[in-house]
């Protein structure tokens, strides 16, 4: 009876990726791999070799310090265009209840920028929040769990209570370019750093605009911490 019942979860999910094959969230077709994105459309994403200055939109390139704005340049760190495959990637993992891209990105992350980032000295990683309704709603905040995966990788911890909401507004998606600023203004609050002020490194999933963590980093420095850098999985419109 012992040995049937150990066979149970091998047949099911046998059945299971009959019934529901699984595929790469990149291009849709089949493929059985542990982080469900195919090799080709790995290789097919549209990498970002150095950080840009949030600022000016300037490339970075071998330095974090942007040469037009200098102290008050503010570094993203993204991976790749937002342009499929990542771009489908993205909104499987943002809106469909798919967490594999987590660990994935994390990895490719630190793959291409790990070097850079430790050169920084952050003190923890900090994932812009959804409103407490939204993620609720979705089950999850997608820039925590990259922080978190990424956060493995850096030995940096996560702290989720930085920097918080306090008010839902309109979906930044859905606004044009210059209406993100006024719609993301006084949505945060931050703790503060009183004696223990933090170098922190944003996270998000996808930075356009740069409206929300720039509002995210004005907040923060208000409440005396330090932003050194903001980390996405991608950047672009």
């Amino acid at each position: 009876m012992l040995e049937l019942v150990k066979s149970v979860p091998t047949w099911l999910s046998g059945l299971l990726d009959f019934v529901y094959p699984p595929l790469c969230l990149g291009c849709g077709g089949f493929y059985d791999g542990e982080l469900s994105v195919c090799e080709q459309c790995r290789t097919a994403i549209q990498q970002l070799d150095d950080p840009i200055c949030l600022n000016c939109l300037s490339v970075l390139s071998g330095a974090t310090r942007c040469p037009v704005c200098a102290e008050l340049s503010l570094p993203l760190f993204a991976y790749g265009v937002y342009a499929p495959p990542l771009k489908d990637i993205i909104l499987q993992f943002k809106f469909k209840g798919v967490t594999n891209p987590a660990m994935l990105m994390a990895s490719l992350i630190w793959s291409q920028f790990g070097a850079r980032l430790a050169t920084l000295g952050a003190t923890v990683l900090a994932p812009i929040p959804l409103f407490p309704g939204r993620e609720n709603q979705r089950g999850y905040n997608q820039a925590a769990l990259l922080a978190k995966e990424l956060a493995i990788l850096m030995e940096t911890p996560v702290d989720e209570s930085l920097i918080f909401r306090t008010e839902k507004r309109k979906p930044q998606a859905s606004l044009r370019l210059k209406q993100r600023v006024r719609n993301i203004r006084g949505v945060f609050a931050a703790v503060p750093a009183g004696d223990s002020p933090r170098r922190i490194i944003l996270l998000d999933d996808v930075v356009t605009s740069g409206a929300t963590v720039l509002e995210a980093t004005r907040v923060l420095s208000e409440a005396g911490h330090e932003v050194v850098a903001v980390v996405s999985i991608a950047h672009g419109s």
